[in-house]
């Protein structure tokens, strides 16, 4: 076997292993009383790996040196005051790990990896956490899977609807209906309808604009019976039970109580603001370490929910200036196809609403595939 291909195999070995890295951490924190987390370590082994092979192309050797530099300082920046190091540098890896795979998918060729691998990726998620939510085993993951499942459903939903084979398709939303039923996270119904009924009206547009009164009607037809059964589906699950709870709770007898800053803390983002305003304190009055290299995770009250402001408060501004560098590097270079593109914007819509996505290297490694994907449907297409 030559290096490409063994390399190759690596690297599809290592994403069909992401759900049970997952799995490993749960059943870690559940039954295994050890402080460093195995998944991590070999999540952070396999960024390594992957920074010394992009490291070695020229293009990309300026601005990894650059990072480095930042990498040194922060470091010793949190060392001079005291902080965690061992806490400090597994949050660096988690920020820094989706620039560092963005870089590498934008530019790797490997056609295996296209809707089809992402797919079965997919499915496997989906089942997977339903079953580990029946035992109530995925108590902290909830957030994460949630950002999976709407993240890349406009892709999957794009190969569903693109697939002819109909008894697929059914079988396919039966099991998204389950999951969504089962899991019932604000992010995974509420966000799962939205991108929904965005993709169909992607997918079926130009038929409704082309075509006679009936198609257009049949089509109308279609998005009114999804919304109906959404409905009813949501109805009979813990989703509503749980709103119903915390309206109470957040004394909503009006329409206009919902605009209350609790309401929508609380509603919107899941106590977010209110985080954002304990951490605000604590990053502004360190002075200059503390608004340049950050307050580090160690002095972060929680995390805000937010992702763009904990990389902010976590690597200070120059953390986030080196972040969003490296983020553009990538994407001015290479271009998302539409429902890729898609994909991408929820990712980010989803990063302000729940977090758990750009910082979380579960998820960020298929925000960072998108461009892999993305440029193998256009060469099958060509």
């Amino acid at each position: 076997m030559n290096k490409s291909k063994l390399f190759n195999k690596i690297i599809i070995i290592f994403i069909i292993c992401n759900p049970f890295l997952d799995l490993l951490s749960i059943l870690q924190e559940k039954y295994l009383n050890i402080p460093i987390s195995i998944s991590s370590i070999i999540r952070f082994i396999f960024m390594i790996f992957i920074f010394v092979y992009i490291f070695r192309n020229k293009d990309n050797r300026k601005l990894l040196i650059i990072f480095l530099i930042y990498f040194i300082l922060s470091i010793s920046s949190y060392f001079l005051r005291k902080l965690g190091i061992y806490t400090e540098l597994v949050n660096l890896a988690k920020i820094f790990y989706l620039p560092i795979m963005m870089i590498f998918f934008s530019k790797y060729d490997n056609k295996l990896i296209d809707d089809k691998f992402i797919f079965k990726i997919y499915v496997g998620y989906i089942i997977l956490f339903s079953i580990l939510h029946i035992f109530k085993l995925d108590k902290d993951y909830i957030n994460i899977v949630g950002s999976i499942v709407v993240g890349l459903l406009p892709i999957i939903l794009n190969y569903v609807l693109n697939n002819k084979n109909i008894v697929f398709k059914i079988l396919f939303m039966i099991l998204l209906g389950l999951c969504i039923f089962i899991i019932s996270s604000k992010l995974i119904v509420i966000g799962s309808f939205i991108v929904t009924i965005c993709v169909l009206i992607s997918h079926y547009r130009l038929e409704f604009i082309y075509n006679d009164w009936k198609k257009r009607l049949l089509i109308i037809l279609i998005f009114l019976i999804f919304t109906g059964l959404y409905v009813l589906l949501v109805s009979f699950s813990p989703f509503y039970t749980s709103i119903k709870q915390e309206i109470v709770s957040l004394n909503i007898h009006k329409f206009k109580d919902i605009y209350s800053f609790k309401s929508i803390d609380t509603l919107l983002f899941s106590s977010g603001l209110t985080n954002i305003k304990n951490s605000i304190n604590v990053y502004l009055k360190g002075g200059y370490d503390n608004i340049m290299y950050g307050i580090g995770k160690t002095k972060l009250v929680n995390y805000t929910g937010i992702d763009y402001i904990d990389i902010l408060f976590t690597t200070g501004i120059f953390g986030s200036v080196i972040f969003f560098i490296m983020f553009m590097f990538v994407h001015r270079k290479s271009d998302l196809r539409k429902i890729y593109y898609m994909s991408y914007i929820t990712f980010l819509v989803i990063t302000i609403f729940n977090g758990h996505t750009l910082i979380y290297p579960s998820v960020s490694i298929f925000i960072a595939m998108l461009y892999l994907i993305s440029s193998n449907s256009l060469k099958i297409e060509k």
